[in-house]
């Protein structure tokens, strides 16, 4: 009669690890940065500010209830601003960009402000781009918005708009998920605006959990989750985020190159938050910059 209790065969073997000898001082003692910054040109430092935006156009996704706007104007917002822009001159910024696509405007308006002729409006163009220029005694901003593929070619290129159907969601149970998600996420945010001081505001916006997850909303709706067998092509929403979002990004990093920044430069770069993941990246690979963030510039 068999013995119930014997063990397996392969149980008895005796057990082998096998251990791994990974030498990571070889590993690390060759970085990338030997060779490419290596030679005669050195990195342009830049802090990466996103904001929200102070007017509340609200032409994103989410609108802000008029119950959770912050005002800026405020005599409690208005000093609590004046300290941001001071922790911001800590880095002895040299040049100023902003999310305006209209420099002659912006040259006009700023001229005004320095010549004490232009009272400083809700936008945070003006509240920190204009405040910080004009302490530090600027002669410009960099109106370096730009407008993406879908929209300079729209009228060439007419198949563009039949990629826009947003009234015919991809996966309507994981878009109608997530944006709900996202919603929560989005009002539970304007809330702790209110609750937080400016400074606190754009220290928490500069988070990498924020930026991560601002940016996850962006690849959370409107791509197709069928089989990879069904014949509908699915690729709309790779399509559309790449020459509309992610285009208009590297544009404004284009852009900001052709300002042809040196190694002299410290530069602020103010935008929307949800620009920066994508503009973060930009500058975070790029061997010509080397990204100062806003928290090191915190008085000990």
């Amino acid at each position: 009669m068999k013995n119930k209790f014997i063990l397996p065969a392969l149980l008895l073997l005796p057990v082998f690890v096998m251990s791994q000898k990974v030498d990571w001082k070889k590993i690390n003692s060759y970085p990338p940065d030997k060779v490419l910054l290596g030679g005669e040109r050195r990195p342009t430092q830049v802090l990466l500010l996103g904001t929200f935006h102070f007017g509340y156009p609200n032409l994103d996704g989410h609108k802000t209830d008029s119950s959770l706007y912050v005002d800026v104007k405020s005599a409690q917002r208005q000093r609590e601003i004046e300290e941001l822009a001071e922790v911001i001159e800590r880095f002895r910024p040299t040049r100023v960009y902003v999310e305006s696509g209209d420099q002659s405007r912006i040259d006009s308006l700023y001229n005004e402000y320095r010549q004490g002729h232009y009272q400083l409006g809700r936008n945070e163009i003006y509240q920190i781009g204009f405040r910080v220029a004009g302490h530090l005694n600027h002669s410009k901003l960099y109106a370096v918005d730009a407008w993406p593929f879908s929209g300079e070619f729209s009228d060439q290129y007419k198949w563009i708009d039949s990629l826009w159907n947003f009234s015919a969601p991809v996966d309507s149970a994981r878009d109608k998920y997530w944006a709900k998600k996202y919603k929560e996420w989005y009002t539970s945010n304007d809330s702790l605006k209110l609750r937080l001081t400016m400074l606190e505001n754009f220290l928490f916006m500069a988070e990498p959990a924020t930026l991560q997850r601002m940016h996850g909303h962006y690849v959370a709706s409107g791509f197709s989750t069928k089989p990879l067998s069904a014949h509908d092509g699915g690729q709309q929403g790779p399509d559309i985020l790449s020459i509309w979002w992610y285009n208009r990004n590297l544009r404004i990093f284009n852009k900001i190159l052709r300002t042809r920044p040196t190694a002299e430069d410290r530069i602020v770069v103010l935008f929307g938050n949800g620009h920066m993941p994508i503009l973060r990246q930009c500058f975070y690979s790029s061997p010509e910059f080397q990204i100062v963030e806003l928290k090191s510039l915190l008085k000990k």
